[in-house]
């Protein structure tokens, strides 16, 4: 039985790492901002400018490109307008607490929750992160060989590079397993949550996977739709480094922000805990930018633009939720009321 005490201790817990991950990530950044001086940076926002909108259209883009990617897992119409509103919603809620996807995946399920069941969502949410955890594994594979081949990087940057390297190794060698297996994960996921409505809906969510399994294998259609969302977001990902750093130097730098976007994502994979990624962004770019032939200035300047467009969207995020909410009377969907 739960003593009368146990249910603050965890929003208790969950403030204070959020409150102590901060604090380190705002030790770095202003470390950061102060060994490369106010002046530099100032410069450079003024030299993106207007430019930002461009910035802004380029990573809005990529939520229209996962949310298409999810819609076609998930077997039944949903009007794509809400599932990027989801993406926001669980985005936002993610990069603004240190639970991370623990948070943010489930609430975009949720978001959707009046419109198809949440054990539908999940799953082809699950399935959804799979392709796109194998896309970003190639993309690091591809961005830090790239790195190690044509910059005369210093050593921690080369060992850096190889455990990225092996680490991805290990994301494209389990997702072989599990395309192989096709074992229910999401349901698996599900049944150890500490949250007894999500163990819930574990048995639904077996059948959904089953399904989808199922449909997946028949329907090459709906796959071509995932493959190819995944590999525009990737391409847009670059596209807006390379237009950034076009603003800020005046040179097409294509191998260096193919090199800066790789090693964001790393930090996005790695460190997950910090909300934000608040100073560890911007210190990574700073270092390897300088490693790649460009300055920590302009590094730092790459890192708080990117993280100013993540704050705009998350604060629509965090406004859809608060209009929408995360919660439904009902799941009409479900197969048990079918």
């Amino acid at each position: 039985m739960i003593s009368p005490a146990a249910p603050p201790s965890r929003p208790r817990q969950s403030l204070l790492l959020t409150v102590a991950a901060t604090l380190v990530g705002l030790v770095l950044l202003v470390w950061q901002v102060r060994s490369v001086g106010l002046a530099p940076i100032a410069s450079g926002f003024g030299a993106v400018g207007s430019g930002f909108l461009v910035v802004l259209l380029a990573s809005g883009s990529r939520f229209v490109l996962r949310a298409a990617a999810w819609r076609a897992l998930l077997l039944e119409p949903v009007r794509l307008r809400l599932a990027v509103a989801a993406a926001m919603a669980g985005d936002a809620l993610g990069n603004l607490t240190p639970l991370s996807i623990i948070v943010g995946e489930p609430a975009k399920a949720l978001y959707l929750s009046r419109d198809v069941s949440r054990s539908r969502a999940f799953s082809a949410l699950t399935a959804e992160n799979f392709f796109y955890s194998v896309s970003v594994a190639i993309y690091v594979v591809l961005g830090t060989a790239a790195m190690l081949v044509a910059f005369p990087v210093p050593g921690v940057l080369q060992d850096a590079g190889v455990v990225a390297l092996g680490m991805m190794a290990v994301v494209l060698a389990a997702a072989v397993w599990l395309a192989w297996q096709r074992p229910s994960v999401a349901s698996a996921i599900l049944r150890r949550m500490p949250v007894a409505r999500l163990r819930a809906l574990s048995d639904r969510v077996r059948g959904f996977e089953d399904a989808a399994y199922g449909a997946a294998r028949r329907d090459g259609g709906r796959l071509a739709i995932v493959l190819a969302s995944e590999t525009a977001f990737h391409v847009l990902s670059f596209l807006e480094v390379w237009y950034v750093l076009w603003l800020l130097t005046g040179e097409s730098l294509a191998l260096q922000a193919f090199v800066l976007d790789t090693f964001s994502r790393i930090v996005n994979v790695v460190f997950k805990v910090i909300p934000l990624r608040l100073g560890v962004d911007e210190s990574v770019s700073s270092t390897v930018a300088q490693a790649i032939a460009l300055t920590s200035a302009v590094g730092l300047t790459l890192a708080l633009v990117r993280k100013g467009r993540m704050l705009a969207w998350s604060a629509v995020g965090v406004v859809l939720v608060a209009r929408r909410g995360l919660t439904s009377p009902a799941d009409p969907r479900s197969p048990s009321t079918s």
